[in-house]
């Protein structure tokens, strides 16, 4: 109807006085209906929001339709692998399938509509059978309108609006129904995608999280945009910091890996170390569609453990192949080492008034006994000396090493505090093998002491019990261990000493022997603050 045809039938123009009444109300029913029409269109479109629920749509749908046409029930049939099933009815009761129900391939009212695209309507009085139409007759619907809902050129599913009473919309409407299964179709399509986009969401960020390795996602400048929960298991970040200020305690002497991917815009890898971990970094670059970088993934890998097992595998082996070079070799050295000092301290009984002589005697006595020292060295590291495991206490071996230095250490000016655990409870090892760990360690102490400066020298000794281990732990306040020097320190014959003060086995002796019980021997340090050596041997103890 156009605006001429409209002034028209308003002025009476076309009209008799009789009939201008009539008319003008048939006009404004008319325009209540459009509007109407157009305020269930509008509802359709109104409820499709994030929290979109297409049992609530048909709800406000229906009310809408039923104030101008004689509607009931409203259902919608709609795709599920690929097979067309009953979804969703409104009022929820005024059902005879079950929901989920499909429908079948042939003689189905529903299928037709759905494979050929076309609309399709039921009366009482229609004689044909399909599979709807007893449902339709126990729910007392007398008029049924079937609307395909097309998406994109794509039937989605079918709309069922029903009465009760003998119902057929007029010619003019025809337009406005299809127009509204559309609508519906469209807002259907969508809460569908949606669905999916938010499952697919959902199991990303659900596999985000889940990663045992940390994950970082950071923009251009820096900032943490998102995090998974490993990342903030041993590193202090949270969303909204800057990575540059934690990167540069871990990276130290190294290029700013950060950095490096955003000038390179490739992807770039660095071992860091921050505290006592040890962690395998990649960063990656996101680019996009302009090339330029949108963000910046770090992938961290926490190879702490992996690091430790290879440098004790690495040890193993190298204490394989030593130590079966240095049994052969104390052997053969052991016996012409017992006359040497044997007949040295013979000569010096009869040679005790030769003040020429005598010092060249002490020299080989001397040189003789710290030959003999170095052999037992090498058999304990060798593990060819036989020592029985008992029952002991590691604080009497502290004791009993205490007895041995205590006297040297002391002669230093250095302090010593004591602090063994007196309920600490005895383990199945030998006495003498942990009283030796204890006098190398704080041999160790005492000689990195005497190097420093410092004038309140002091070792601090401790026993304790945790988690059914004993630990020992000896701490000097020197001036730690170089970083570079950490991965060989229990390396045989390797030592920071000078050549005459040391052997370079007591610490590899040590951890044999802390191996040998099932025990760990590890170390922690801090350059110009001290170092501490700590002994783990776990109760249950067997020999290997």
């Amino acid at each position: 109807m156009n605006r001429r045809e409209m002034i028209d039938l308003l002025t009476g123009v076309q009209s008799s006085k009789r009939n201008y009444y009539t008319e003008l109300k048939t006009t404004v029913a008319a325009l209540q209906k459009k509007n109407s029409q157009l305020e269930v269109i509008n509802e359709v479109m109104s409820s499709f929001t994030i929290d979109f629920s297409v049992p609530t749509m048909l709800q406000h749908m229906l009310l809408k339709l039923a104030t101008v046409y004689p509607i009931d029930r409203v259902s919608a049939a709609l795709v599920n692998e690929h097979k067309l099933e009953l979804s969703y009815v409104y009022p929820e009761n005024d059902t005879f399938l079950a929901k989920d129900t499909p429908f079948p391939g042939i003689d189905s009212l529903y299928n037709d509509v759905f494979l050929t695209g076309q609309y399709a309507a039921y009366h009482s009085d229609d004689a044909a059978l399909f599979f709807e139409k007893e449902g339709f007759q126990h729910l007392g619907l007398v008029s049924v309108h079937l609307f395909p809902l097309k998406s994109k050129g794509k039937t989605v599913g079918v709309l069922s609006l029903g009465s009760r009473s003998h119902f057929q919309y007029p010619e003019e409407d025809c337009s406005f129904f299809f127009n509204l299964a559309d609508q519906i179709a469209v807002c259907v399509e969508n809460a569908r995608l949606y669905g999916e986009v938010l499952t697919e969401k959902q199991r990303w960020e659900e596999t985000f999280r889940a990663v045992s390795d940390a994950i970082f996602i950071m923009a251009p400048d820096g900032t943490i945009l998102s995090i998974n929960d490993a990342a903030r298991s041993d590193w202090p970040v949270e969303i909204g910091q800057k990575i540059r200020p934690l990167l540069e305690k871990a990276t130290r002497s190294l290029e700013d890996p950060f950095q490096q991917t955003i000038d390179t815009k490739q992807p770039y890898s660095a071992e860091l170390r921050l505290g006592n971990g040890i962690y395998d970094c990649t960063w990656y670059p996101l680019l996009g569609s302009d090339g330029a970088i949108d963000a910046v993934i770090l992938y961290r890998k926490n190879v702490t453990e992996k690091r430790q097992m290879e440098v004790q595998l690495m040890h193993s082996g190298q204490l394989a192949a030593i130590g079966e070079m240095a049994a052969g070799v104390a052997h053969e050295l052991n016996n012409p080492l017992t006359a040497i000092i044997g007949n040295s301290q013979l000569l010096l009984r009869t040679q005790a008034d030769n003040v020429q002589i005598k010092p060249l005697l002490n020299d080989i006595d001397r040189c003789g006994k710290r030959c003999r020292t170095i052999i037992r060295s090498l058999l304990a590291f060798s593990r060819q000396d036989d020592f029985a495991f008992t029952t002991c206490s590691l604080n009497d071996a502290v004791s009993e090493a205490l007895r041995l230095t205590q006297q040297q250490i002391e002669n230093q000016r250095i302090a010593i505090h004591i602090d063994l655990d007196p309920a600490l409870p005895l383990l199945n090892g030998n006495l003498q093998q942990l009283s030796q760990i204890a006098v190398n360690l704080l041999m160790n102490a005492k000689d990195a002491l005497e190097t420093c400066d410092t004038t309140n020298k002091q070792i601090h000794i401790q026993t304790t019990v945790e988690d059914d281990t004993l630990l020992l732990r000896i701490t000097d306040n020197g001036p730690g261990i170089p970083r570079d020097a950490l991965d060989d320190i229990f390396h045989p014959f390797f030592t920071t000493k000078e050549v005459d003060r040391g052997t370079g086995l007591g610490l590899s002796v040590s951890f044999g022997i802390a191996k040998a019980h099932n025990g760990l021997l590890s170390v922690e340090t801090n350059l110009g603050a001290g170092t501490t050596f700590i002994l783990a041997i776990p109760l249950a103890t067997e020999r290997e």
